[in-house]
């Protein structure tokens, strides 16, 4: 029997949706949780570490993976590397314009992002004991809510930046970094440009991302978990590792196959001389127009090593960070 004074809680199921580094793996195992645990566990969810933590991890994983990122956008933009490997394509950069064009684009990716990482999982963090508190009985929906408004809120603050870096890869004469190609940009097109012409594919892009990982990520972490926890020769103690790193890398292949068209509107709603033209239906009849579905799905090579390689350095490094900063870790 648990007391008044406390409440039953279970670690979040696979139904749930819940996804976050933060949480061990799912075991089902129903624990009694005081209310005032409970009210500080509420509490923590708004900590400004885990702002500070998500922005750092994001800034890291998607800095280190910008040349990936240029190979990426290059063989989107570019019909002479769409047909090309990645690897391909990349030799055929450095071979025209030098090594230096595979870290073009750094500065935007390395602030927008930064600041991007810092919303997702701050806010999603954030909103998670708001709409526990307003979906009664269904936290599934609490948190898929949770990661599409931080996914949406994220993707405002990401268009300036992602529009700059597009531009700078895709047309190199547009500038050299993120002090010129910014200003460059608001001063050309105005201030509010980059909202209005991009705001519908960021958001075709980063909501389905979002969205897709967190789920994918809890429904595979349920199943490693399930699998590993009954083998005798894994350490126990090293289970959550190697399910937080299992379950990000194949939610990266779900959430980068949900995202793709998303990002090719994106680069072919910013790239060079056709940035300004129509909406974002003119965009998506573009697109298609050039090559009917496949079209939507030009660059996914390349983008299945980056999106797999960011989830992955992502989830860990957000992880150890927080350690570093007195919260804690993944199955703690």
């Amino acid at each position: 029997m648990v007391d008044d004074d406390a409440q039953t809680a279970t670690t979040p199921s696979i139904s749930e949706g819940e996804l976050t580094a933060s949480s061990p793996p799912p075991n089902r195992e129903v624990v009694p949780v005081p209310v005032e645990a409970q009210k500080k566990e509420e509490r923590k969810a708004a900590d400004p570490r885990f702002f500070i933590a998500g922005g750092s991890s994001a800034a890291i994983s998607h800095g280190i993976t910008t040349p990936i990122d240029v190979v990426k956008t290059r063989m989107q933009s570019s019909p002479s590397l769409a047909s090309l490997s990645p690897s391909e394509a990349a030799l055929k950069i450095v071979e025209q314009d030098g090594p230096s064009a595979l870290a073009v684009g750094l500065g935007p990716t390395v602030v927008g992002y930064g600041v991007e990482g810092a919303l997702k999982f701050g806010v999603y963090e954030s909103l998670k004991p708001i709409f526990l508190s307003a979906f009664a009985g269904g936290s599934s929906g609490a948190y898929l809510a949770s990661a599409v408004c931080a996914g949406a809120l994220a993707s405002i603050i990401l268009c300036p930046m992602e529009e700059t870096r597009i531009r700078l890869v895709t047309d190199p004469s547009f500038g050299s970094g993120l002090l010129d190609g910014l200003p460059k940009l608001l001063k050309e097109e105005g201030v509010l440009s980059p909202f209005q012409r991009g705001l519908a594919p960021m958001l075709s892009k980063q909501v389905p991302y979002t969205t897709g990982k967190q789920v994918s990520f809890d429904v595979f972490a349920g199943m490693l978990y399930s699998v590993l926890v009954g083998l005798s020769f894994v350490p126990q103690k090293e289970i959550a590792l190697e399910v937080e790193i299992g379950a990000a890398f194949l939610a990266s292949i779900v959430a980068c196959l949900l995202s793709h068209p998303g990002d090719v509107l994106l680069t072919a709603t910013y790239k060079g001389e056709e940035s300004s033209g129509g909406g974002f239906g003119s965009t998506i009849r573009r697109v298609y127009n050039e090559g009917g579905v496949p079209a939507f799905f030009s660059g996914l090579s390349a983008r299945f090593i980056h999106v797999g390689c960011i989830i992955t350095f992502q989830l860990v490094i957000y992880d150890q960070l927080k350690i570093l900063l007195g919260l804690p870790g993944s199955g703690s």
